[in-house]
């Protein structure tokens, strides 16, 4: 770990303590689902979207000892069907990183822990670069995609599930519905082709609502982000509710978030990502 990462971590873990009791207070105590974003796991970037391999395997090892862990879709279901008697937890990779076979994948296999894998296709094809944000890959190793045939092995296994990410991750908020329509178009022609699969969940790139519309009428459901869990009667289909595991999180923050306690520090680190835009 850099010196550097470490610094910014350590200011990242006194701004979580310094909101934990208003967070706290807005606890949500009620059953629902929570969905978990994922990007690399032990790529050594030094960076909050790269978990250590250590770190996501107690996470994980937590998740099954303590939590009740259900196929994303599955979960989405039973957010409409009778009150829950607890909370569920999803857990969801973004983009498609190599990392996710040679690193995660042993790990959610050996404690038969199911998740979905939300695929940039134009990162899987080579046609575009990996939908991370400038600089993120001076550091530890390239972001390289997934291979077809690695998805192809886990998505057989029963485990994991596959859905769309756009094809260029292209954020659909600054989009012309035309480009909108294009980018999921393209998408589900690559996962048809490729993957064999007809994807009905679908996440928004960086997290960002835009073009609903367009969104709603291709996929059954669609996870956005800013928020803690998803929770029946207030469910918005085309903008569900994720979040984010940061490498800052560790074990404490890890657990404060499956609390029901709202990590209020998204929003302002959401802020800060958007005005650098």
């Amino acid at each position: 770990m850099s010196v550097r990462f470490a610094a910014v971590s350590a200011a990242k873990k006194a701004v979580k303590l310094a909101l934990l009791a208003p967070a706290t207070a807005r606890r949500t105590s009620e059953p629902g689902l929570y969905v978990l974003i994922y990007h690399r796991v032990g790529a050594g970037q030094g960076q909050e979207m790269d978990l250590p391999l250590g770190t996501f395997r107690q996470q994980m090892e937590w998740l099954s000892q303590n939590a009740e862990v259900v196929p994303l879709a599955d979960g989405l279901d039973r957010l409409s069907g009778d009150p829950l008697q607890r909370d569920l937890v999803a857990i969801t990779f973004d983009d498609g990183y190599g990392d996710v076979f040679t690193r995660a994948w042993p790990v959610l296999r050996d404690l038969v822990l199911p998740a979905t894998v939300f695929l940039a296709t134009g990162f899987m094809e080579g046609e575009s670069a990996a939908p991370i944000r400038p600089g993120a890959g001076d550091r530890g190793e390239p972001a390289a995609a997934l291979g077809w045939d690695q998805v192809g092995e886990m998505a057989a296994s029963g485990l994991i599930a596959v859905g769309s990410h756009t094809h260029t991750h292209r954020s659909l908020d600054s989009l012309s519905p035309a480009e909108a329509e294009e980018e999921c178009e393209r998408s589900n022609q690559v996962l048809r082709s490729r993957a064999g699969v007809e994807p009905d969940t679908f996440a928004y790139p960086r997290a960002v609502v835009g073009n609903e519309d367009v969104v709603a009428r291709r996929y059954r459901w669609a996870v956005a982000g800013d928020g803690t869990k998803n929770v029946p009667g207030r469910v918005e289909p085309h903008r569900l509710l994720r979040t984010p595991v940061r490498a800052s999180d560790g074990m404490f923050f890890f657990r404060r978030r499956l609390d029901g306690i709202a990590p209020l520090e998204d929003r302002l680190y959401d802020r800060l990502r958007r005005s650098s835009r």
